[in-house]
């Protein structure tokens, strides 16, 4: 448990360290959001605070792979699962980055978000069974696979278009993420515990400088870094779990932007726009 709370902590206060530093850097390499059409700021923003929420939630989870102790040993011993996890979270912190910077057709992150998912399943990190009570489950095989990349990808997209208000993707994402690590600590699951309590300390912190009127945003590198870090943790959450809770809790925290993303699909759908469109 002191590991857990440090790395909560420990996450705040790099999140409250880093993001000044990110609101400095920004406007002098090009990375500021400026007023248009589809905005309500009235000045130019820095939109790459996701570094500051990738750096602080990384730090502390690396840190926590080299301590010596038994939450240090749990996750040495699911080293694959936890690289491609980390490897392929990092992949899509940096497609959200260059998008931050240069700009990228939505098609291309869309594939990246498929190669991820994909890479996930590889390694074990998908959705084998649905417990439908204690003495029932249901064996889902191949389409085990289907239904996890559907849901990684569907989640990392649902943060990605929350972001829209300031607060309001970092704030549903740290709800979610809270939740989750109430239910991995109930569980016994150290691993998701740590990985989702790095990842709610540097959303508090980067939520003091994200609240209405935001001084940054996290733009794609951070929503989309954060739907797939919440959505491929909730997976090893399901796996862990009797129920379908593992799925069902972070579903029901991510409500809002599940079906916010569904809606804006079928409306352009029936209005034949492109699904890719802003």
């Amino acid at each position: 448990m002191d590991t857990c709370i440090s790395v909560y902590f420990g996450s705040v206060v790099v999140a409250l360290m880093v993001t000044p530093m990110v609101i400095w850097i920004a406007p002098r390499i090009g990375a500021v959001d400026r007023p248009g059409v589809r905005t309500i700021h009235e000045r130019p923003t820095p939109r790459i605070g996701g570094v500051a929420i990738f750096v602080a939630a990384m730090s502390l989870i690396v840190a926590v792979l080299c301590i010596d102790n038994v939450i240090g040993e749990a996750f040495r011993a699911k080293w694959l699962q936890m690289t491609m996890l980390l490897g392929t979270a990092s992949f899509i912190f940096l497609v959200g980055l260059v998008d931050d910077l240069r700009g990228l057709p939505a098609r291309i992150k869309f594939a990246a978000e498929l190669l991820a998912a994909v890479g996930l399943c590889a390694v074990g990190i998908r959705i084998e069974t649905l417990g439908l009570t204690s003495e029932l489950s249901l064996e889902l095989g191949y389409a085990g696979c289907v239904l996890t990349v559907l849901w990684v990808v569907g989640v990392t997209n649902a943060v990605n278009l929350s972001d829209g208000l300031d607060g309001l993707a970092a704030g549903v994402s740290a709800v979610t993420c809270a939740i989750m690590a109430v239910l991995a600590i109930h569980c016994g699951d150290e691993v998701l515990a740590v990985l989702m309590l790095a990842l709610v300390g540097s959303l508090c912190g980067f939520l003091v400088f994200n609240f209405n009127p935001a001084r940054i945003f996290m733009g794609d590198s951070g929503s989309l870094f954060l739907g797939f870090v919440i959505s491929a943790s909730s997976v090893l959450c399901a796996a862990k779990s009797a129920a379908l809770v593992g799925l069902t809790l972070p579903a029901l925290a991510l409500g809002i932007p599940i079906f916010d993303t569904l809606f804006s699909i079928l409306r352009r759908f029936l209005e034949r726009r492109s699904l890719f469109a802003p």
